[in-house]
């Protein structure tokens, strides 16, 4: 697999506050005229930021990204408690944040660092016996979530406005880490009830937003033909470079593409990372294939095969 102009490729994008990530993905199909195109995480309609996308036979890598882990800019309204947990929901709760101490709010935040159990909003695309939780919400439904082990790796007061009843912050966070739930439980913890009012995702795994394009410019690459030295279009062997690496002469190509295993005598070069996945190339860095391999046994797992 090779990337041929938008096709098998890794795009990154900037999705605009009110578009939904379903809304961005359509963009894409008719600006690029690609049909075959995935995500690996999706953002709220509020939501700014992030978004990668994979195009063609490099929808098949979304599976892989969706592991990593994530970084956030937002802001949480005080005083407001609303039952979707961000600002365009329903509020169910209203409280002063006069008496807040504004000083000891970044210590409050902090004691959310490190390992914790969350509960997802009841307003999310959590599936309940394939049904999303938010369509049970609005169809009357009184559901449950069970509560999920997550990681806060770090997390920062970037600024406050106590007259408005604002706090900026920034996250790292683990894969499924829920940042409605997380402004929910802060209100929760501080006592006076709080909504996420602001989300933007900044980074995911190597993926960084300041590398990502809108879709204006998307849509101007596209027009103009002109794809070189474009950061927001990516080659999948360059996106899975923190993974270890195989490259294979032409008897081991074939190999692998009728889905036998190769032997050591068909690898011209071996480059081991610190990753459980390798990636099988050819002489030409055609990606082919990506697997587990144990090299002292020599015992191959493939995970995908790119034919």
């Amino acid at each position: 697999m090779k990337i041929s102009g938008f096709n098998n490729a890794v795009v990154l994008l900037d999705k605009p506050e009110g578009k939904t990530s379903f809304d961005l993905i359509s963009a894409v199909k008719r600006i690029t005229g690609i049909k075959k195109i995935g995500h690996s995480g999706t953002l709220d309609k509020f939501a700014t930021g992030l978004m990668v996308i994979c195009t063609g036979n490099a929808t098949r890598l979304t599976r892989f990204f969706l592991e990593d882990d994530k970084r956030y800019s937002g802001r949480i309204q005080l005083g407001i408690e609303t039952d979707t947990c961000d600002i365009t929901g329903e509020v169910i709760s209203e409280k002063s944040f006069s008496s807040i101490d504004w000083n000891s709010a970044a210590d409050t935040l902090s004691q959310f660092t490190g390992s914790i159990n969350q509960i997802p909003p009841k307003y999310s695309a959590l599936k309940i016996d394939g049904k999303r939780a938010s369509d049970r919400m609005r169809s009357g439904e009184d559901i449950v979530l069970a509560g999920r082990d997550v990681k806060i790796y770090s997390i920062d007061v970037t600024g406050f406005d106590p007259v408005q009843g604002h706090i900026d912050f920034d996250v790292f966070c683990s894969k499924g880490t829920y940042i409605r739930s997380l402004a929910r439980d802060f209100g929760w913890k501080i006592g006076t009830g709080a909504c996420l009012s602001a989300l933007r995702r900044v980074s995911s795994g190597v993926f960084n937003i300041s590398d990502a394009a809108s879709i204006d410019e998307l849509k101007e690459a596209a027009d103009s033909g002109d794809l070189t030295n474009r950061l927001f279009l990516r080659s999948p062997m360059d996106v899975l470079r923190g993974f270890s690496k195989i490259i294979l002469n032409d008897a081991g190509r074939a190999r692998v593409a009728n889905g036998a295993l190769f032997s050591r005598d068909e690898v011209i070069s071996l480059e081991q990372r610190d990753s459980d996945y390798f990636i099988i190339a050819d002489n030409q860095e055609n990606l082919i294939a990506i697997a587990e391999i144990d090299i002292e046994k020599w015992l191959i797992i493939y995970n995908c095969v790119f034919n």
